[in-house]
């Protein structure tokens, strides 16, 4: 067993380091319904999710909380877990298919897991572009579908403790 001391290891499987929580979720996760007034996203058996027959049944009842959920406080609070940098000429070209192409990938995870979110996207210069995610799975998504439409030149840089990520894109 001593051959085992000097490695750094979590116990989770395939990761060196131990898990990072996130500030913004409920620790130890909440008890009752809660409903986000921002976007209207359900909290129920410790997950975040849309149901709107379900929102309409609960919003009306007293014991239901009403909360900001963690992808609307990220937004507000201006955290972001991920950022994507896309630049090029061929980005200058064809900005408003890639702009789009980012926007329905947005909306598409939006629909399964509310909590992965586009916080902003800010345009530089002329051929470049900037997207600022509340997850770093959301900008990997992000980065990979412009890859396989595009293709090009993909990159990724964790962080130290791997929940932050700088996904590059290039054309």
């Amino acid at each position: 067993m001593e051959k085992y001391k000097e490695r750094k290891w979590s116990g989770e499987k395939g990761k060196k380091f131990g898990k990072v929580d996130d500030p913004y979720l409920p620790w130890g996760g909440r008890q009752a319904i809660a409903i986000c007034t921002t976007c209207k996203a359900i909290y129920q058996n410790k997950r975040w999710f849309f149901d709107e027959e379900l929102y309409r049944r609960h919003f009306q009842e007293e014991t239901t909380n009403r909360v900001t959920c963690p992808g609307c406080q990220k937004v507000q609070d201006h955290y972001y877990e991920g950022v994507l940098t896309l630049e090029g000429a061929f980005l200058a070209e064809h900005k408003d298919e890639i702009l789009m192409l980012l926007n329905r990938e947005a909306e598409r995870v939006a629909t399964k897991s509310p909590l992965d979110r586009v916080i902003q996207i800010i345009p530089e210069d002329g051929d470049r572009l900037i997207v600022e995610t509340t997850t770093e799975k959301l900008a990997q998504r992000l980065g990979k579908a412009v890859y396989r439409a595009y293709k090009g030149d993909l990159d990724f840089r964790w962080s130290h403790m791997n929940k932050f990520v700088r996904v590059y894109w290039s054309r």
